[in-house]
């Protein structure tokens, strides 16, 4: 496989500019308990790229997405949805939203979960080009539509909360470790619907994890940050062909890619060091 450029800084160029960050500063607290979580962070997502966030813990991966999402302010610096700013950019239900926890609501069904969405905001509804019943059948829970979370497993209820952002249709999904609290062979199999899912309409994603083989098997770029403050340290390009199928991982040309995001990753834990 030919060798894998980084790219310093957070320039991630491509062609249709879908998200872009600049001189991003994020702090918590105030006089002597201020603490910085992010500091002058830029970096640029292409329209319908796979971006994955990856970095030492405690560098602001989650921060960086509350930002993007509108559930945080920033303290300085600009983000830009698709040319429109951000406040444009939710009033327009552009953006979609998946936590570490699925967040369903108890009392509905599963279907009803991701109906939900299209209720609260009836036009979305209009505009979506594939129904809740035909994405949940594709990640495999055509057959529990009535069923309420307290029914499913935990893999199953994070794949209705995945569903139910898609089903939506965003211009931007963001992300924050969906995977984390799953064992690793539910992982594995989510992880592959949610490439299948993507591969359909190939939304414009920003995705976090701690995974490296998670970072590099989904992503057209992953975005290696350093810190506390958090920065970017690095974009690493993963120019692997697609669709990408379960035989892709453990292939050399994975196995590269991640001993290139590795060491950028050992780097970018030195650099945080040097900076505290």
């Amino acid at each position: 496989m030919g060798s894998q450029s980084e790219q310093r800084g957070g320039s991630a160029r491509g062609p249709g500019l879908g998200l872009v960050v600049e001189g991003i500063t994020k702090s918590f607290g105030s006089g002597r308990d201020r603490a910085l979580a992010i500091a002058d962070l830029s970096v640029e997502v292409p329209r319908g790229r796979f971006a994955t966030v990856i970095g030492p813990s405690g560098c602001g991966k989650s921060t960086l997405l509350k930002v993007v999402a509108g559930l945080a302010e920033a303290d300085a610096g600009t983000i830009s949805l698709f040319g429109d700013a951000p406040e444009q950019a939710r009033a327009n239900k552009r953006l979609g939203y998946v936590p570490q926890r699925p967040a369903l609501l108890p009392w509905r069904t599963v279907l009803e979960n991701v109906r939900f969405p299209f209720q609260v905001n009836r036009r979305a509804g209009t505009l979506a080009t594939r129904r809740p019943e035909e994405v949940l059948t594709s990640v495999g829970l055509g057959e529990v539509l009535g069923r309420r979370p307290h029914e499913l497993s935990g893999g199953m209820q994070q794949r209705v909360a995945i569903a139910r952002a898609f089903a939506f249709e965003p211009s931007l999904l963001v992300m924050d470790e969906p995977f984390s609290a799953l064992d690793e062979l539910t992982r594995e199999s989510l992880r592959h619907q949610l490439l299948a899912l993507w591969e359909a309409d190939q939304k414009t994603v920003l995705f976090v994890t701690h995974s490296v083989t998670e970072a590099v098997v989904l992503s057209d770029l992953v975005i290696v940050m350093s810190g506390p403050p958090g920065r970017v340290h690095s974009v690493v390009p993963v120019e692997l062909p697609r669709p990408r199928g379960a035989t892709l991982e453990g292939s050399e040309e994975v196995q590269e890619l991640e001993r290139v995001v590795r060491r950028e990753l050992s780097a970018a834990v030195a650099a945080g060091e040097q900076a505290q």
